[in-house]
């Protein structure tokens, strides 16, 4: 529960630096606090959504990625539509956002899984080596 928290407001923070960008893009100079809690629950629900597909096995995981990315493309263009993001940003740049996102998500995610594989990997050569001593 910890970690999908961490990674809903880490991913949030990402969002809104994203938008920030975008928005300096268009010249824009303000970000409504609406906003800031519209993306805030948009990635609440993305999470909730990635927490039970995580329960299905996907035989091949471009498909996994491809269905979450799909998943994630379509909450964020109907939090759009519900919130009328469309009358400031255009719908590609929306989604060419979106990837972006969860490109730099899945990286960050896999930074994570490396430093857990190299904590687990230290703590084996441990046992190993104590295995060893007896």
């Amino acid at each position: 529960m910890k970690k999908i928290i961490l990674n809903i407001l880490a991913t949030t923070g990402i969002s809104l630096v994203a938008l920030a960008l975008v928005a300096t893009c268009y010249d824009t100079t303000l970000i409504c606090i609406d906003t800031v809690f519209q993306v805030l629950g948009i990635n609440v629900i993305i999470y909730i959504g990635l927490y039970f597909m995580d329960f299905v096995e996907y035989r091949y995981p471009i498909l996994e990625t491809g269905l979450k990315l799909t998943y994630v493309i379509i909450l964020v263009l109907l939090g759009g539509w519900m919130w009328g993001w469309y009358s400031n940003l255009p719908g590609v740049v929306l989604i060419l956002m979106t990837i972006g996102i969860f490109v730099v998500c899945v990286c960050l995610d896999t930074i994570s899984l490396l430093s857990e594989v190299k904590s687990i990997n230290v703590l084996l050569e441990g046992e190993g080596q104590r295995a060893d001593c007896e």
